[in-house]
């Protein structure tokens, strides 16, 4: 698809999926040009996280037409961040992740509005989260996945579809990764399928040096930071 200046369109993956019929979709359907305008103009979208996967996310939602981002991030930017996380510069140490990536994608793409949250999901009324048509997920970490599964499984009033909060999880160790769509109430939810990651063994550094959350990081801390100032 391209616009009147023949250049291609912004939305033009989305057009693929939203203007035409497939065979993986559900049967109330309607692919056309007037489902894809509503989608980009009316559908609230939170990506939570603002570390390596979180800025992807917010770029290509944003380069993909969607008009009104949230995100959510406690962390402040670490020089360890600077090497994958493309959005940041060395100017931002020290700011808040969220703030930094959406005020970055706000001045590349015209048209979108970024809202950064800068505080622990947990610090979040439940409702907050009920005003988002999807929420994106791009952690490192099991609790908060568990938690945002909690409270969008939380929302769902079934027979009723208008009360599901379809999770988009998305995650990465090494060089593996995963994305998987949860559907509370049709699909498994993250709680469902936990025993299928590993144990965790590596803890990113940012986590460990601004918000450690667990007696292993804690002790994971200590061994690869301070252990080498205490014998010094």
């Amino acid at each position: 698809m391209a616009n009147s200046a023949g250049q291609p369109s912004r939305s033009r993956d989305l057009d693929k999926l939203l203007l035409r019929p497939g065979n993986l979709v559900g049967e109330n359907f309607e692919p056309g040009q007037q489902l894809r305008d509503d989608l980009r103009e009316y559908v609230r979208i939170l990506v939570v996280g603002a570390g390596g996967l979180g800025c992807e996310l917010l770029k290509d939602l944003a380069l993909s037409g969607f008009k009104n981002l949230e995100v959510i991030d406690m962390d402040r930017i670490e020089v360890t961040n600077l090497n994958r996380q493309f959005l940041f510069r060395l100017q931002d140490v020290g700011k808040p992740k969220a703030e930094v990536a959406a005020k970055r994608v706000m001045e590349r793409v015209s048209g979108v509005n970024i809202v950064p949250h800068f505080c622990r999901i947990e610090d979040k009324e439940i409702d907050f989260y009920n005003d988002f048509s999807i929420i994106v997920l791009g952690l490192d970490s099991i609790e908060a996945r568990s938690y945002i599964n909690a409270v969008a499984c939380g929302f769902l009033d079934n027979p009723r579809e208008e009360t599901m909060k379809p999770l988009v999880d998305g995650g990465t160790e090494g060089f593996k990764g995963h994305a998987r769509v949860i559907l509370p109430g049709t699909t498994p939810c993250f709680e469902c399928t936990i025993w299928l990651f590993p144990p965790q063994v590596k803890f990113p550094l940012c986590t460990l040096a601004e918000t450690p959350r667990t007696a292993a990081h804690c002790i994971e801390y200590a061994h690869l930071i301070k252990w080498d100032e205490v014998m010094d």
